[in-house]
């Protein structure tokens, strides 16, 4: 039996681990999806403000396709790419019957779109799936690349104090009649967030992430051309500050020379 050691956390056999979210894309809507509907308020809000009656909205890493179907029964032209083939097929049953809504499987630091849009949002921790800087890099130059001169881009991220606050935590919990485990380590020196999530039948996910603060991804957003109009570290707009454990960030694409 082969032992890999990742991030700290033991997993016993490589052959019983599946790609991110191929199982927990069953039971995510039920587990994690309230997060999403948060966003829908602060979207209407910024929305109302620019006067924009029907808005054309990408959303990044859409996951099962929450965010994204709440926008398109606003009257909003919504459309939403994940990396998660999973993921996308379970959003495109939601979409079925709603023509401004669709969904495809692309990755958010490659991907090509004849479209504009007048926002593009990345949600709920995404942006700390990509491990690199130049993988952030990429991935805001794709999005200023889709956005209209004065278009929003709306994201969040983890720093480092939300998982070194959830470091060492094993939860053990039941979703839909599955039972499973999610074990959290953080390494300061790796700067590597692991959870493994283990299921009933043996096998495991392993989620990697990295937490980025706001001074780290800042000056990656001037160098895209992006103007930062709000910061906040959580949905009532408490205010952010080095320690937070997650800051909220909107930022507008400038209006080319």
């Amino acid at each position: 039996m082969l032992i890999i050691i990742a991030g700290g956390i033991r997993i016993y056999n490589n052959t019983s681990m599946l790609k991110s979210y191929e199982r927990l894309s069953r039971f995510y809507d039920a587990g994690w999806g309230d997060f999403a509907i948060h966003y829908v308020s602060l979207i209407k809000e910024l929305l109302r403000e620019r006067y924009t009656a029907k808005a054309q909205i990408l959303d990044l890493a859409c996951g099962t396709g929450i965010l994204a179907l709440e926008l398109a029964r606003c009257g909003h032209t919504v459309h939403g790419i994940d990396i998660s083939p999973e993921m996308i097929d379970i959003a495109k049953k939601k979409a079925t019957g709603l023509p401004d809504l669709s969904f495809a499987v692309r990755d958010m630091t490659a991907f090509s779109l004849d479209s504009k849009f007048d926002m593009v949002t990345c949600t709920y921790d995404s942006i700390n799936y990509l491990r690199l800087l130049r993988d952030v890099r990429k991935l805001l130059y794709n999005v200023a690349s889709v956005l209209n001169d004065g278009g929003l881009f709306i994201f969040d991220s983890n720093t480092k104090y939300l998982y070194m606050k959830h470091a060492d935590e094993l939860t053990k919990r039941e979703i839909n009649g599955e039972e499973f485990i999610h074990r959290c380590k953080y390494t300061t020196r790796g700067n590597v967030a692991v959870t493994a999530f283990s299921f009933s039948d043996g096998t495991y996910e392993i989620h990697r992430q990295r937490p980025y603060s706001y001074d780290e991804l800042h000056p990656l957003l001037n160098n895209a051309r992006f103007r930062v109009l709000q910061l906040f570290s959580w949905f009532e707009h408490i205010p952010y500050s080095s320690d937070s454990p997650k800051f909220f960030c909107v930022a507008e694409k400038l209006i080319s020379d």
